[in-house]
């Protein structure tokens, strides 16, 4: 019985959920996952190897990944367009390469890219109505020409929250966004479809971006592994706290996403140069000093969040590290400052569009535009944001790398049980940013701090059948410092989607 065969009869049979922690962390009984195709969830590795044994081909994995869509997207809503009849061509053109001995670093392999990216012919909605019927791209973004050169195959666009400003996507253009651990839950965001495309299965790896939040707080959500890289590292755009990045279920899978689109491209200033190569094997971190930041002046975790960070904290202790608390002097207080300063970039431009069309606007949006209007916005507000990140930076140099510690570790989320359907937190006068899951985030500090990597790794099954995760935090351009934590993280932890832990879609 070869490995595919196996894995169809292995996953045949129902699953119930395991998520290695004591029955007091979750208050919902367990339930059983729904069946996939192997293909659906396999590896970079795996996919590629089967394509170049004739196994299985990237028309049988795109096929897979649409009957799953099919039959399961009506549940999660992660998906603003399908380009199936696109992709197919795709994935026949990349069949032919395996045959021909011509395959690319990511031929075949399927691709979920976040409604922000443009590529020629597909529209950018930005989640909103106001751009639901905007013209198709004549151009595509550096990240798109990369996955093209690559051999990528994109097959469908992802969700997003209203001009990508919440921690989730609940907006009248495309209704309420979940993630398949627990359909009662959000899936964060903004990049939302993304990180519950990849969860559900519907793809193989999935694009991001981050300017708050936006590629951690999804890879949390939905239990995958997310990375915000140094600003420029990665060709974006020239707002600082911004930028692209790679979603994945597996580490290696990320090895293998950030190695296609990492580098300098010629239409982005910002690109750093030279290129980076990310290695795929990286040694164990015996000895290594890691200093650990609960947040705890932006939002305080939950008892299970804490307790899921303690247990792994423990895993790395046995793995010859020293763990010790630290505070880095971040503040909630200090949230104004951040979302200000960013909007003094020209990512401001959006209230002034959105103040303009308020009758096509999602409720909350609303809030949004009372809570800033007549608030000034410009050289102040960003001189403000520089000088909060100046005092910060000089503080975690002093505190955390200036005396040795080689990563730091932070709560992505206080909590992961934030409710999906905005709409539902309007009507029943939930404050908004809890009802967002903005009072949650522990994030948006390192937006403003962009020079430092982050690599979001998995903490498992947390409470309530939700997984969460945990920013691993390298000193200022170190990025292969957190790749090769995030890397003895995947093998001294249990993975999910293996083993019975696969989401269950209720």
């Amino acid at each position: 019985m070869d490995r595919r065969t196996f894995a169809a009869w292995l996953l045949a049979a129902p699953f119930v959920m395991k998520s290695g922690l004591p029955a007091a962390a979750s208050d919902l009984p367990a339930a059983e996952a729904v069946p996939a195709d192997p293909l659906c969830y396999a590896s970079v590795d795996e996919l590629k190897a089967m394509f170049q044994a004739g196994k299985a081909s990237p028309v049988d994995l795109l096929k897979a990944q649409i009957k799953r869509v099919e039959a399961l997207n009506p549940k999660v809503n992660c998906i603003t367009y399908e380009h199936f009849d696109q992709a197919m061509k795709e994935a026949r053109a990349s069949e032919a390469r395996y045959r021909s001995g011509e395959a690319r670093p990511l031929e075949g392999i399927t691709v979920a890219l976040k409604d922000d990216c443009s590529r020629v012919g597909w529209k950018t909605t930005q989640g909103s109505l106001l751009f639901k019927d905007s013209p198709p791209a004549t151009e595509n973004a550096a990240i798109v020409d990369m996955l093209e050169a690559a051999g990528a195959v994109m097959p469908f666009q992802t969700t997003v929250p209203e001009f990508y400003l919440f921690v989730g996507a609940s907006t009248r253009a495309f209704g309420t966004t979940r993630t398949p651990w627990n359909l009662e839950y959000s899936p964060g965001g903004s990049s939302a479809g993304s990180g519950a495309a990849l969860a559900a299965g519907f793809a193989t790896l999935a694009t991001g971006s981050d300017m708050g939040g936006s590629i951690r707080l999804p890879a949390s959500q939905n239990g995958v592994y997310g990375y915000r890289p140094t600003h420029g590292r990665v060709a974006s755009g020239e707002v600082p706290m911004w930028t692209h990045g790679p979603l994945a279920r597996r580490f290696d899978d990320l090895v293998h996403f950030q190695n296609v689109i990492v580098g300098p491209s010629e239409k982005s200033m910002s690109a750093i140069r030279p290129r980076l190569d990310y290695p795929a094997q990286y040694p164990d971190l015996s000895g290594w000093r890691i200093a650990v930041d609960w947040g705890a002046n932006i939002a305080t975790v939950t008892l299970a969040m804490k307790d899921a960070m303690l247990r792994g904290i423990e895993v790395l202790r046995a793995a010859g590290c020293v763990v010790d608390e630290v505070d880095c002097g971040f503040s909630k207080k200090d949230f104004n400052t951040f979302s200000h300063g960013l909007m003094a970039t020209s990512i401001g431009v959006i209230i002034d569009i959105a103040n303009a069309h308020r009758e096509q606007l999602s409720p909350y949006m609303s809030e949004i535009l009372d809570q800033v209007a007549g608030t000034p916005i410009g050289p102040h507000q960003a001189e403000e944001a520089e000088a909060l990140v100046a005092r910060w930076h000089q503080q975690i140099q002093q505190r955390v790398f200036g005396k040795g510690y080689r990563i730091l570790l932070m709560p992505t989320m206080a909590t992961s049980l934030v409710g999906a359907d905005m709409f539902k937190s309007k009507e029943r006068n939930v404050p908004l940013m809890e009802g967002c899951g903005l009072d949650y985030a522990l994030t948006w500090p390192w937006n403003l701090l962009n020079r430092y990597p982050i690599v979001d790794v998995p903490l498992g099954i947390v409470e309530e059948r939700m997984p969460a995760g945990m920013q691993a935090i390298g000193q200022t351009f170190t990025d292969l410092d957190t790749f090769q934590f995030a890397s003895n993280w995947s093998r001294l932890q249990p993975p999910l989607f293996a083993d019975g832990r696969f989401p269950t879609f209720s």
